[in-house]
């Protein structure tokens, strides 16, 4: 059996790419008996779906662009 930093690491791995057969199995078998770690996954997901979701809906207009650099422009 895993632990619960190796199931984080493992949901977080997910997240980015495929598992291994493995290393589904193991996950798989740790949600089995482990509910924090299950709402970890939860809780995961939702938050990589949303920040997907903002990434392609939320732009900054040419103006605000323009903007943001002049006030670095300044500072520097």
């Amino acid at each position: 059996m895993i632990s619960c930093k190796k199931a984080t690491y493992l949901v977080s791995k997910k997240e980015e790419n495929r598992l291994s057969w493995w290393e589904s199995w193991q996950l798989r078998a740790h949600f089995g008996i482990c509910s924090m770690c299950r709402k970890f996954e939860q809780q995961s997901g939702f938050i990589g779906r949303m920040a997907r979701q903002v990434t392609m809906h939320e732009t900054l207009s040419p103006k605000a662009k323009e903007k943001i650099q002049a006030t670095l422009a300044r500072e520097n």
